[in-house]
């Protein structure tokens, strides 16, 4: 009712006491409204308002039309933004403090943004000093930075742009070479200007990524510039990787990495080669990875180009062992043992740590106990227990904080299911709880933007249902359902997730790259090799054309991380003893 008739006082210009002016165009409107909604526009109706002025404003640099636009939308809260209008509706709410429609147009900006005009955007963002959309148009920067660095526009960036994104590891891009080529151009672009700041440009080239004909390419570059100095090295493969401050994110492709540790159930040991399928989701291929020996339901983690395993059952005893997989080095190592011997844990890899919480280290005997591994010191050390006992929960990190989701608490008679979720919050190493209305357990989890991915899992059946006979009578039953989990831990019916294809439990559940993937898994009857994918947003799960190339039926509780394996051109130079470059400095 208010807003109607505000919009009808501006229409018929009623009890108006203020006029703005663009470009000669006048436009009648209320000191009162403006004031409310625009600090720009209460400073000049309260501090500076003159009564000789004639009550007008007089606006510079904002044209009539945007004027008009944004006095409709004050009035009647109705906007119709395009991609044209867009960035004039921007700059003027920008200038005239308007923040709910500066806001509107920067998440549409946000929305609409693309390598087509990325430039535009960058130019707007910085003249209107909008760190939301600069950061927006760095990120596409980042994620395209071969296409873009060819653009005439690139050259426009200023310094600490071009400095935020070639010193960032999430580059897409493919060679290092291709990184010196766009510092190159853009220090020719005004070399006047910006010559001067080519020896700190080169300090975040990552030279060691070089492989040898971009050695030998970018020596004839220098000799026609006679700009730089280079420095050599000779090293080996490990470190030639410390020199290069990490790999870029286009280096990398992202491989499902299949740990199959069950297989001692099935073969003999000693005649059994132990290896693991590592799929490439892209092609669809799986490839053979060398594996680990006599272990069993062990949990896994990953880091980029790592893997993570630990404990699990080793020949019937409960194992404290802790290994780690370099997809550089392509083989094994041990780390020092954690604490406690346990399996079916939560276990998870965050900012240089690994967390091992919960589980089992007998049938029945379940444990609160959790532990941390510091990667830099190589040292465990005692976090906060769990609030109580816990195995096979989902797991996850989310936000700089660790997720135990569902899971089992204990086996009486039957099946204990922990309804809720449990959050170690790392900074303060404190755990709270939110309760859930159903218990599940063997579920999978996977982070996403805004929230966690549960999917599967065994349901808690009512026990009228429940199957007796058994050595542990059947309370549990494989489910479908698969539902979204926000920050604070409460279910977002608003965020769908369809149903699985059947009920499957014990299942890898792994991110790789948009899509959320499903492998293999058991009901109570049988185990899968299937694989189903879904991406957020599509109606269905879909199936995959391959399996998991596993002999038997099926396989189920096995470690399933997404891998960031090199690219074969990057791996090779990891393998030989060479002179490497490792400095590039003006002369």
């Amino acid at each position: 009712m208010a807003q109607s008739g505000l919009a009808e006082m501006y229409q018929e210009e009623l009890i108006c006491d203020a006029t703005l002016i663009a470009d000669g165009q006048r436009f009648p409107c209320h000191r009162a409204l403006l004031a409310a909604i625009s600090p720009f526009f209460r400073d000049i109706f309260i501090n500076t308002w003159k009564e000789s002025s004639g009550r007008e404003v007089l606006l510079q640099k904002v044209a009539p039309s945007t004027v008009q636009s944004i006095l409709k939308y004050i009035y009647t809260e109705e906007i119709a933004l395009t991609p044209e209008l867009a960035p004039f509706l921007f700059a003027g709410a920008s200038q005239l403090q308007i923040i709910p429609l500066q806001n509107l147009c920067c998440r549409f900006l946000m929305t609409n943004l693309s390598v087509q005009n990325c430039f535009e955007m960058y130019s707007l963002a910085q003249a209107e000093k909008s760190r939301a959309l600069l950061h927006a148009v760095v990120q596409l920067l980042t994620n395209n930075f071969d296409r873009v660095s060819e653009q005439g526009d690139f050259l426009q960036l200023d310094f600490s742009t071009l400095v935020t994104l070639i010193s960032s590891s999430d580059l897409e891009v493919d060679s290092e070479f291709r990184v010196y080529q766009a510092v190159r151009r853009w220090v020719q672009g005004q070399p006047s200007k910006h010559i001067p700041l080519l020896g700190e440009l080169m300090l975040y080239v990552r030279l060691p990524l070089f492989g040898p004909e971009e050695q030998d390419e970018l020596q004839r570059d220098l000799e026609q510039w006679n700009d730089l100095n280079l420095e050599w090295k000779l090293l080996d493969g490990e470190e030639r990787l410390c020199h290069t401050r990490g790999l870029r994110k286009g280096m990398y492709k992202p491989h499902i990495v299949c740990i199959d540790t069950q297989m001692c159930e099935y073969q003999e040991l000693e005649s059994e080669e132990a290896h693991m399928g590592c799929y490439e989701p892209q092609t669809e291929l799986w490839e053979k990875l060398p594996g680990l020996q006599s272990l069993m339901h062990a949990c896994c983690a990953a880091a980029s180009e790592k893997i993570y395993v630990s404990g699990g059952v080793c020949r019937n005893s409960y194992s404290d062992a802790v290994y780690e997989f370099s997809a550089f080095k392509s083989e094994w190592s041990q780390l020092p043992s954690m604490g406690m011997p346990r399996a079916a844990h939560g276990f998870l890899f965050h900012n240089q740590k690994l967390y091992a919480m919960g589980g089992w280290r007998k049938f029945q005997s379940f444990l609160d106990l959790a532990e941390a591994f510091d990667l830099v010191t190589g040292m465990w050390a005692a976090i906060a227990n769990l609030p109580f006992a816990l195995s096979h929960p989902a797991s996850t990190v989310f936000r700089n904080k660790l997720y135990l989701l569902g899971g089992a608490t204990g086996i009486s008679t039957h099946w204990l299911f922990h309804r809720g979720i449990l959050i170690y919050e790392t900074s303060s190493n404190t755990w709270s709880q939110v309760p859930l209305a159903t218990g599940f357990f063997a579920a999978g989890a996977v982070a996403g933007d805004t929230g966690i991915y549960v999917i599967g899992g065994y349901s808690e059946k009512k026990t009228h249902d429940w199957v007796e006979g058994a050595l542990v009578p059947e309370n549990r039953h494989s489910t479908r359902k698969c539902f979204f989990v926000n920050e604070a831990g409460r279910v977002s019916y608003s965020t769908g997730i369809p149903k699985l294809p059947r009920g499957i439990a014990n299942a890898g559940v792994v991110c790789c790259g948009k899509r959320i993937y499903v492998l293999g898994g058991e009901d109570l009857t049988q185990r899968y090799k299937m694989i189903y994918h879904w991406e957020p947003g599509e109606p269905r799960w879909r199936r995959c054309m391959t399996e998991i190339p596993v002999a038997r039926e099926g396989i189920s509780r096995f470690g399933c991380v997404t891998l960031m394996r090199p690219n074969p051109n990057i791996l090779q130079l990891f393998q030989v003893t060479s002179l490497v470059l490792v400095s590039a400095v003006s002369k």
